[in-house]
């Protein structure tokens, strides 16, 4: 036995106190038997004693200390440690009596105190079960000698006596060995059971901590984890309990996970309350394993890849700026040179205003993508709708010589907004240019700014314009960096416009409409919160 396992002590719990009654049932019923033996028979057919009164007396005594032991465990006093000490005391000083009286070691009374030293080196600590073993041997001993000296022709046997008392110490011995063994395991087994315990609430401040939500749905479909994620991204109302089944999660969450359960297809992106999420679903084991569930914020994972596609551009954009802006200043500063040459003909001048125009666009274009890439923090207020824009609709009339005309349309509502009002300037302003440069024929573009609440209080402001529209196969790439259909355009400012609206939380989606082309910003939740100063 290991020095680890005789350190670990004797606990009392409702396991040993149930050992004890046992125990006390036991001995109730040995008693109980004897006293029947000797009622039925006079006590000369089965044990034939050498002192029938006293035997007879220890019996009844035996009985009635073993009914109040009983009652002692059932109610569980005194303490556990007193009370075993006391029952198998009892055991042995009244056994030994009841040998003695009986036919001493040989006549086979002396076997039931094994059962109650076994119990002692179970139920109590070493020494305590050792001093009882001890007093058992010597008693056994000691009886045999009274035996000798006041029975002369009685048959008196020190070698048995020897031999149980070796039997009661290797008894005791044993059961305490395999007691610590199992008070070893056990207290093994609680530590790791803590260790799971303490790993578990560990796993679940850090699931509760995630910024993807997770959810855990067991095979009979009730919720086992449903972090803080989960919660926000679901919509869900912090006054209210969180669901506890799957039915109780939105509609479009629980018909995705049912399409996966029978195909095994991941869905495409669902939306919940206005956001646009992307689940994934993963399988925790075979058969009725529970399974767990991602959701991803599909604004969030696009604000991930515009942060990646902002540090690529601006690695790109600063070679740009060294290895192009150098030579194009060169070569501007020579064309202005020449340009200011008396002897140049008409086809020279018609060249120099080719390569002044073609520098400029170059120009353009770096100022653009150095934009892009060197994007300040959003800086959200809360605005006005209605009012702001009809503000910049002013400020973009004073800087064009020949302005669109403008008509605002639809039901504005009377709530505000959060967004940049930098950011969205710029996305209107590179609207209304795309529109001015595209519409524009004989006379200045109309220009319809039309908004409305949709469903999920989300505001919607369409940009249209009367001009010829797009065409159908241009919809998806017409928001593609560097792709443009007008001979002077960089091909940026409608993907600048995409990407400012998605890192405010917006989105912009081109279409057709009726009377020309048409952009649609699907603009942040409504709230009733008035403007920021």
């Amino acid at each position: 036995m290991t020095p680890d396992a005789l350190r670990v002590p004797v606990v009392h719990t409702g396991a040993t106190w149930r050992a004890a009654l046992t125990l006390s049932l036991y001995r109730s019923a040995i008693a109980f038997g004897l006293v029947a033996t000797l009622s039925a028979g006079g006590g000369q057919g089965l044990f034939s004693p050498d002192f029938p009164g006293l035997f007879r007396a220890i019996c009844l005594a035996y009985l009635a200390l073993a009914a109040c032991l009983a009652g002692a465990a059932l109610v569980r006093r005194p303490p556990l440690a007193i009370h075993v000490f006391v029952q198998i005391l009892v055991d042995v000083v009244l056994i030994v009596l009841a040998s003695y009286a009986g036919n001493g070691a040989s006549g086979g009374i002396a076997m039931l105190l094994l059962a109650p030293l076994a119990a002692a080196g179970i139920l109590l600590p070493a020494r305590l079960s050792g001093l009882l073993t001890a007093l058992a041997a010597l008693g056994m001993i000691g009886q045999e000698i009274m035996r000798h000296w006041q029975l002369a022709d009685a048959h008196t046997d020190f070698v048995q006596s020897g031999i149980l008392g070796a039997l009661y110490f290797a008894t005791a011995f044993m059961a305490y060995g395999l007691a610590r063994r199992i008070r070893v395991s056990d207290a093994s087994a609680a530590s790791h059971a803590s260790q799971a315990r303490d790993l578990a609430e560990l796993n679940r401040h850090i699931i509760d901590r995630m910024q993807t939500g997770a959810i855990v749905i067991d095979a009979d479909d009730r919720i086992q984890i449903l972090n803080h994620a989960a919660l926000e991204l679901l919509d869900h109302d912090d006054g209210v309990a969180p669901p506890a089944a799957l039915a109780e999660l939105p509609p479009a969450l629980g018909d995705a996970f049912a399409a996966w359960r029978m195909r095994r297809i991941l869905p495409d992106m669902i939306e919940v309350a206005g956001r646009r999420l992307q689940p994934q679903f993963a399988a925790l084991g075979k058969d009725q394993a529970p399974t767990l569930i991602f959701l991803d914020d599909a604004r969030r994972a696009s604000e991930q890849a515009q942060q990646m596609k902002l540090m690529a551009l601006g690695r790109l954009t600063a070679s740009i700026a060294h290895e192009i802006r150098n030579p194009l200043g060169a070569i501007s500063h020579a064309e202005q040179l020449l340009a200011e040459s008396s002897a140049l003909g008409a086809d020279d001048s018609r060249l120099l205003a080719m390569i002044h125009r073609h520098c400029q666009r170059i120009d353009r274009i770096i100022s653009d993508v150095l934009g892009l890439a060197r994007r300040a923090a959003q800086r959200p207020r809360t605005l006005e709708l209605s009012a702001w824009v009809a503000e910049a609709v002013a400020d973009y009339r004073e800087t064009q010589d020949d302005p669109p005309r403008f008509i605002q349309t639809g039901d504005w509502p009377a709530g505000h907004l959060r967004f940049d009002p930098g950011q969205l300037r710029q996305v209107l302003f590179n609207l209304w240019d795309n529109s001015n440069r595209h519409a524009r024929g004989t006379i200045a573009p109309g220009i319809e700014l039309h908004a409305h609440l949709d469903a999920n209080r989300n505001l919607v402001l369409d940009v249209i314009d009367d001009g010829p529209g797009i065409a159908p196969e241009l919809l998806d790439r017409i928001v593609e960096p560097f792709f443009t259909t007008a001979a002077d355009g960089t091909g940026l400012g409608l993907h600048i416009a995409r990407e400012l609206c998605e890192a405010n939380g917006a989105r912009l989606i081109p279409m057709n409409h009726a009377q020309g082309a048409c952009f649609r910003i699907l603009l942040p939740r409504m709230t009733a919160e008035g403007p920021s100063p």
